[in-house]
């Protein structure tokens, strides 16, 4: 097994303001601690918010252009910007592309007073 990234941030962490993701629409958010990296897709359909490592499981690299923007086509596949594999926005499955058969990492988020946040959140009262 291997460590945990020490960059992922603690759960309640704030990922993204929900009304910045529009339908079909995705954004990467990253957390550094010194060389360590973890980077988060956060994506969006019509009903709910997804979010998956940013990391294609074909080439351990990051999914976003070089300018940071997430490719979305059809507002249903996240494609990989480097070689072109397509997942599914809902559930991170690859479609097509060079990492066919393997799926993206899903993070358990959920929504709080309009803020998307890292982990499952607090237990109902």
């Amino acid at each position: 097994m291997s460590e945990p990234n020490r960059a992922r941030p603690a759960d309640g962490t704030a990922l993204i303001a929900l009304n910045t993701l529009k339908p079909g629409g995705a954004a990467v958010v990253d957390f550094r601690t010194g060389d360590a990296l973890y980077s988060l897709i956060i994506a969006r359909d019509d009903q709910r918010i997804y979010a998956y490592e940013n990391s294609c499981p074909h080439a351990r690299a990051p999914l976003e252009r070089f300018d940071g923007v997430m490719i979305v086509e059809q507002k249903r596949f996240i494609v990989c910007a480097m070689h072109g594999a397509s997942f599914g926005l809902t559930d991170g499955k690859c479609v097509g592309g060079p990492a066919l058969g393997t799926a993206l990492t899903r993070e358990a988020i959920y929504v709080e007073a309009g803020i998307v946040r890292l982990g499952v959140g607090p237990a109902p009262a």
